[in-house]
């Protein structure tokens, strides 16, 4: 019995380890701006890429959010995300030279919403004309019918098929495994020699 009880003690051990992987959320590799950094030129665009595909179910890019807070308050974001792979990017527009906030959301490859943000300052170039800002988080635009621009994006679904089926194939991996050891156990126990009987016949 105790034996049976450390094999299915392991066994269990063995499928929480490898269901584990499947549940972690995702964390940030690298941002543009990056974090505590200083700009001195606006790129192309911003960008939060984390270690695994983003859940955008759809290629609606709903639930994500690139926030950027000027030092007076002000939103300098237009509302649209587009997501791809690892990557969240949004349209890069910057106002005065200042410290600046960046807010973000993603939904990571196992469902969860994670968020977070960090401060990078703007140091703008001579001759930069800066962007006026919003007092409230803008909305992205509609487009020509009716529909958001955020849900017209490029970006591939992240985190989506493939995502849930190798999520399926980690938990089905262990499965087998404890199937296994629980066969294994049955196997050994049904083996067992039963113990030899006492002499007692003393002719």
């Amino acid at each position: 019995m105790a034996a049976s009880a450390a094999a299915l003690t392991i066994a269990c051990g063995a499928l929480l380890g490898i269901a584990a992987p499947a549940s972690a959320h995702n964390y940030l590799v690298s941002a543009t701006p990056a974090a505590d950094s200083t700009l001195t030129e606006l790129p192309e665009s911003f960008a939060i890429t984390t270690n695994d595909r983003l859940l955008d179910i759809g290629d609606t890019d709903s639930g994500f959010a690139f926030r950027v807070v000027g030092p007076d308050g002000t939103y300098f974001e237009d509302g649209c995300v587009d997501v791809d792979g690892p990557t969240m990017t949004t349209a890069a527009a910057l106002g005065d030279s200042g410290q600046y906030t960046v807010e973000w959301q993603i939904i990571s490859a196992d469902g969860h919403t994670v968020s977070d943000s960090y401060d990078f300052t703007w140091d703008a170039p001579a001759g930069f004309s800066p962007a006026s800002g919003s007092a409230t988080p803008p909305s992205c635009a509609a487009d020509g019918d009716g529909s958001t621009a955020a849900a017209t994006t490029t970006g591939t679904e992240s985190g989506g098929t493939a995502s849930t089926t190798s999520d399926a194939l980690w938990i089905g991996a262990g499965g087998l495994v404890v199937v296994a050891a629980v066969v294994a156990v049955l196997l050994l126990v049904r083996r067992r020699p039963a113990p030899a009987a006492d002499d007692t016949d003393e002719g």
